[in-house]
């Protein structure tokens, strides 16, 4: 007698996933299983198995059953580590001024930038801004996105962090697999820094005892906070049992870096400055780097910085970056096609670092990023006979169906 599933997926062109349980690096970086005329067996939103089509289909009988006749592949679906969804309005206008000269850093400096959107944000109800959460998050879904972490920062208050927390909470009981970062993000203007900075750290314990954030996050960086800041603030955080993560060396190298190797963080984000030796140093302790191709396509920079963070051993992520300033899409297709194309991965290489490395980031890896038994059965089926067109057809969506927890979210 078969033994019961409540799915099965069979006939697979492809079944393409990470193995293992360390982030993956170097070498390990550029390896994929890929089972041909492969099957999956689903239970309970879990996988229970993985092999031969015919095989699962003689050991397994399932309630629904999506045979892909050869014609499909099947992939973990995306891991989104880096979003700044909750926010207000659009910044086009910023968007042509940065086309015409005017660099990111100056158009901050004049009230633009980041505090454009705290002033758009502030101006929206909760209710309007939970809907375009879960309204981006449906249009994630959609480019292969299952799971998304998402950051406040568009608040620079703290009591105004706390409401973007709230909101994110709220969003949270309406999707599932969110992850959710208390970011300090920049100083609001006129306001003593040191009184802003206490009130930050104070309002971590309450953050923690109102299970409003997974993890904690600062930018460190020219006009928004230092090394030394950053130490103390995540320092704090770890020690209330906070996952931290950090901003560092978007636009200039000011030591946090070496505040995030010494503190052993989970994740590093940009790394556009950061030097070969402290890439080295974030490799030995596994700390994930997360890269942004779409937020350094929109701002014009040069390709390869993902070519030269895989080569020094960096366990790779990458990520949409979403927000309204420097990255606003959601589209993952066109992040990985990116890191191929301008940031110099192999297509191996991306689907480790938008499935299984980003899981390491985030802390989810024993539960999701690949497809093998006993994870939960977080998948994308795409209308390809092979993975290497992903990058080929760059940016463009075949997504058949996305499988959350072992329920078809979306079929098209």
């Amino acid at each position: 007698m078969r033994e019961h599933a409540s799915l099965l997926i069979i006939n697979a062109s492809e079944i393409v996933t990470p193995e293992g349980n360390v982030p993956k690096k170097g070498e390990s970086l550029k390896e994929l299983k890929v089972i041909k005329g492969g099957g999956i067996a689903i239970k309970d939103g879990k996988i229970v198995d993985v092999g031969e089509s015919e095989r699962i289909r003689d050991v397994y009988s399932g309630e629904k059953e999506i045979d892909l006749s050869g014609e499909s592949i099947v992939l973990p679906s995306f891991v989104e580590a880096h979003t700044h969804l909750v926010f207000g309005g659009t910044r086009e206008e910023e968007f042509l001024m940065r086309l015409s000269g005017v660099s990111y850093l100056e158009i901050q400096r004049k009230g633009g930038g980041i505090y454009s959107t705290v002033r758009a944000t502030k101006s929206l109800e909760d209710a309007k801004l939970i809907e375009r959460a879960l309204s981006f998050i449906e249009k994630g879904e959609t480019h292969g996105i299952s799971t998304f972490e998402i950051k406040s920062g568009y608040g620079l208050y703290i009591e105004d962090e706390i409401r973007i927390l709230k909101i994110i909470k709220e969003v949270k009981k309406r999707n599932k697999n969110i992850i959710s970062t208390f970011l300090l993000h920049l100083q609001p203007k006129g306001i003593d820094r040191s009184a802003y900075f206490k009130k930050a750290i104070e309002n971590l314990k309450f953050i923690k005892d109102e299970e409003l954030s997974d993890f904690v996050d600062i930018f460190v960086e020219k006009d928004a906070f230092s090394k030394e800041e950053a130490y103390t603030f995540l320092s704090e955080a770890k020690k209330l049992g906070f996952k931290t993560s950090m901003h560092v060396d978007q636009f200039n190298t000011i030591g946090g870096i070496e505040v995030a190797i010494e503190l052993n963080l989970n994740s590093v984000s940009h790394l556009d400055k950061t030097d070969t030796e402290s890439l080295k140093e974030l490799a030995k302790k596994d700390i994930v780097g997360i890269i942004f191709p779409t937020e350094r396509m929109f701002l014009l920079k040069e390709g390869g910085l993902g070519r030269r963070i895989a080569d020094s051993g960096v366990p790779l992520a990458i990520s949409t970056d979403f927000n309204p300033g420097t990255s606003p899409t959601i589209n993952f297709y066109l992040v990985l096609s990116l890191s191929v194309i301008r940031e110099g991965l192999s297509i191996e290489e991306a689907i480790n670092a938008s499935t299984i490395n980003p899981a390491f980031a985030l802390s989810i890896h024993e539960n999701t990023g690949s497809i093998e038994k006993g994870k939960s059965a977080n998948l994308q089926i795409l209308s390809l006979k092979t993975y290497k067109l992903i990058p080929y057809f760059f940016g463009m969506n075949y997504l058949k169906y996305l499988i959350k927890n072992g329920e078809v979210k979306h079929a098209f």
